[in-house]
């Protein structure tokens, strides 16, 4: 019992660094730091990019389509995340600091230019 309440504030506590990243990217220049948590946070929510792209498609053409194109533009757009991710989370101390996919994490939705609207 001991062990999963550890394991459980262990997740909670990547779950808190996860969500504070996007707000202090945007006021710190990017480093190694914000290149290993934002590698990292790409390989926990990949999937999210699924019903991300479901939305997007279901926007963009009808629920439908949101349904079958969606569900297929996701798991390409996730599999692409992952590979960036363990890319970023393995080797964040390379010089190249920038985001390797753009949007640099998967829930800004309203971004233009990004994966979401290609």
């Amino acid at each position: 019992m001991k062990r999963l309440s550890m394991i459980a504030a262990g997740l909670a506590a990547i779950c808190v660094l996860g969500l504070a990243t996007p707000a202090q990217a945007a006021e710190e220049p990017d480093n190694h730091i914000n290149k290993l948590i934002r590698g990292w946070t790409n390989v926990a929510t990949f999937w999210l990019e699924i019903p991300k792209q479901m939305y997007v498609v279901s926007q963009q053409r009808d629920a439908g389509a949101g349904v079958l194109f969606g569900i297929l533009k996701g798991a390409g757009f996730g599999i692409t995340r992952l590979g960036a991710g363990l890319y970023e989370g393995i080797l964040f101390f390379l010089p190249k600091y920038e985001a390797v996919v753009d949007p640099p994490i998967v829930w800004p939705f309203e971004e233009a230019g990004t994966l979401a609207s290609k």
